[in-house]
């Protein structure tokens, strides 16, 4: 039986984790292998749990979002000193 979920101390367990390991020198890659790592740090085997932790670290931007072609997300652990930048490209036409 696994423990029940403590969020906030596994989070900052896995953002510890990640800093130790440089993960910000990583890139953007996929939710999959974020899982596959929260799972190592935390021992947890629910996805449920898993899933629950890392939504919270994108919704507090420890994790930079980016779309790709297909209707999928990449993921990159943020720096410290990196911040969260969204492009925008517009057109405009004078008549």
């Amino acid at each position: 039986m696994e423990k029940p979920l403590n969020l906030i101390d596994e989070c900052n367990k896995v953002i510890k984790y990640l800093k130790r390991k440089e993960a910000h020198k990583w890139q953007y890659i996929r939710y999959s292998i974020f899982r596959k790592l929260i799972s190592h740090i935390t021992k947890y085997t629910k996805l449920y749990f898993i899933r629950k932790i890392f939504l919270y670290l994108v919704e507090t931007e420890v994790f930079i979002k980016k779309k790709t072609d297909k209707r999928s997300y990449l993921y990159k652990f943020k720096n410290d000193n990196e911040t969260n930048v969204v492009s925008k490209e517009v057109t405009i036409t004078f008549d």
